[in-house]
């Protein structure tokens, strides 16, 4: 027994100064310092019209913005576009909200009968988006692309960055990616009143696309936005008249007949109906004026595959259409279904009829199958638009000129 308390005895010696050697635990580290978030200051507010000008030349439309003040010391951005061009012309309205901490408030999207909404509810974006209910969970960080404006609220200082995340306005507020702007510098570009110093600002989104360049004065003003195709060039005053509705080419007919979209036009730089066949019923055709490539089985049950892809070769768009009828200089008949259209969609049916007049072709377009009730009607009027675009540029093609012989 006392050999067994004399062991305990110095098992709690040896404890006792085991514990007194051993180095004292250190405190807790201390967390990291949370990334610096860039100072951003109030851009100009106020009234602002714009030009847009095609890179091409000549006038395409006006931009009309908006910045003011909310009650809860944010900013509200609201933006109004009107641009056309030969045969198309498009008009969209787009409103951004951010509060005094510069966080996404409020966002709006409309175009022809195309409307998104929605205003911040905690973590998450909720409204409409059509006739659906829309919540989608965002970023602290979260932008939509009209988050643009946020350039001429960042320091003026050559590479100075601002990182947001991305969300589409128009594609229900899918998330894009991050979106990084960089400050390079000051330089002059000319504007209707002159040239002028401005510091240049690039936005470059996430997946790598072209990188949207805009320049903003000292005074905190956008003064020019290159949005690739266009333009867009401040002027101190009204641009309303800058916009030219478009005259159309085609003409609706059956306006009322919501279940399909009948449209006609007389094509006089076309001669003859095989001509005109040639250049809807052959893949060599169909590229001079629709898309990049084509291809065309000319029998009923044949492929009518017009595709377009990106500079990587991929298939972005391709019409996965079967020839229904081919009556040769008469009609062509074809489904229409994009490999982009889910599985169970049903197909429509697009009948193209050609006519030989005095002074060129006649060709009647009739796309039906569209249900008069739901969003096919949106589809209807976006394919409207679509066909009279590519039939105006149809109609402006220049077959005079001929192939360079292959044996010279």
């Amino acid at each position: 027994m006392r050999i067994l308390s004399s062991l305990i005895l110095l098992l709690l010696v040896v404890s006792a100064v085991v514990a007194q050697e051993a180095p004292p635990t250190p405190p807790p580290a201390d967390p990291a310092p949370a990334p610096a978030v860039p100072k951003l200051t109030r851009m100009k507010l106020g009234e602002f019209w714009y030009g847009m000008y095609p890179t091409s030349g000549g006038t395409e439309g006006y931009v009309h913005v908006v910045l003011r003040d909310t009650a809860q010391q944010g900013v509200n951005c609201d933006f109004d576009l009107h641009i056309s061009d030969d045969g198309w012309e498009y008009e969209e309205t787009r409103q951004i909200t951010f509060d005094a901490a510069w966080r996404l408030t409020y966002s709006e999207w409309s175009s022809g009968m195309d409307r998104i909404l929605a205003a911040r509810e905690g973590d998450a974006m909720v409204g409409k988006s059509g006739i659906d209910d829309l919540r989608v969970e965002v970023a602290k960080d979260a932008m939509t692309g009209m988050g643009y404006i946020l350039a001429a609220a960042m320091a003026q200082k050559e590479g100075a960055t601002l990182k947001r995340h991305q969300y589409s306005e128009d594609g229900g507020l899918n998330e894009e990616g991050e979106t990084t702007f960089v400050c390079k510098g000051n330089e002059e570009v000319e504007l209707p009143e002159g040239k002028v110093k401005a510091w240049k600002y690039v936005m470059q989104t996430a997946d790598g696309g072209p990188a949207l360049a805009l320049w903003v004065n000292d005074a905190r003003e956008i003064v020019l936005v290159d949005w690739q195709r266009s333009l867009m060039k401040l002027h101190r005053g009204n641009t309303e008249e800058l916009f030219k509705p478009a005259k159309k080419f085609l003409s609706h007919l059956e306006p009322r007949d919501k279940t399909k979209l009948v449209l006609s036009g007389d094509f006089t730089n076309v001669g003859s109906v095989d001509e005109m066949w040639k250049l809807w019923a052959t893949g060599e055709g169909l590229t001079k004026w629709w898309p990049k490539e084509a291809e065309v089985e000319g029998k009923v049950g044949g492929k009518y595959q017009p595709t377009w892809k990106d500079q990587d070769g991929n298939i972005v768009w391709q019409l996965l259409g079967v020839i229904e009828t081919w009556e040769p200089n008469k009609k062509l008949g074809f489904s229409w279904k994009w490999n982009t259209d889910p599985e169970d969609a049903p197909a429509l049916h697009v009948l193209v009829e050609f006519e030989q007049q005095e002074h060129g072709v006649r060709v009647k377009i009739t796309h039906s199958s569209f249900d008069p009730v739901n969003d096919d009607q949106k589809n209807r009027e976006s394919l409207k638009g679509g066909w009279e675009a590519f039939c105006s540029k149809l109609s402006k093609l220049d077959l005079s000129a001929k192939a360079p012989d292959k044996d010279k």
